[in-house]
């Protein structure tokens, strides 16, 4: 792995013009996503969430560039710990599996199903369980038992839930009707 775009990514703090300075970067030298990618998944890696944060922004922005990286993404994508982390990697799996530039395979689709399923069942902040519940609404158009599944959790965990858990848990209950 190249060092200097290593040390780099190792180095940057969760501003905007430091995570926008690295995006453009990566958006400028194709050949670096590769490494980004691979800084990103590696979990032993104690900077790897800072990499996740860059594949965030990409995925939002210009998400095919992933493409060649969909399978590596959900390989790790349910052994993330870091807060982090799992905040950034589930906008990814959101920007990832409601992408029509890209064709999940159906292994890549259940896995992203299950992590949104264990995120929103276990005990993470509100951001990730809103975009858990957004790809998991997403994906229930061709798996009617998601919205089954999603529901019921929902229905479960809503009296405890914060305000944005319950804003968009509304508007997705609403939609299933």
């Amino acid at each position: 792995m190249n060092a200097t775009f290593s040390d780099q990514l190792s180095k940057i703090n969760a501003s905007t013009e430091n995570r926008n300075r690295m995006r453009d970067f990566v958006l400028q030298h194709p050949e670096s996503l590769k490494e980004l990618i691979a800084f990103g998944t590696d979990l032993t890696n104690k900077n790897h969430h800072k990499g996740v944060w860059i594949i965030e922004m990409l995925a939002e922005h210009q998400t095919e560039l992933l493409s060649p990286f969909v399978n590596q993404i959900c390989q790790t994508i349910s052994e993330y710990k870091n807060d982090s982390a799992i905040r950034g990697i589930s906008r990814v799996a959101y920007f990832l599996g409601t992408s029509k530039m890209i064709n999940l395979t159906n292994s890549q689709r259940e896995k992203l199903t299950e992590i949104c399923l264990d995120w929103l069942i276990r005990d993470e902040r509100v951001a990730c369980k809103v975009y858990a519940m957004r790809t998991l609404q997403h994906f229930s158009k061709k798996e009617p038992w998601i919205a089954e599944e999603l529901k019921d959790i929902i229905s479960r965990d809503y009296t405890h839930q914060s305000a944005g858990y319950k804003a968009v848990a509304r508007k997705i209950l609403k939609n299933e009707q």
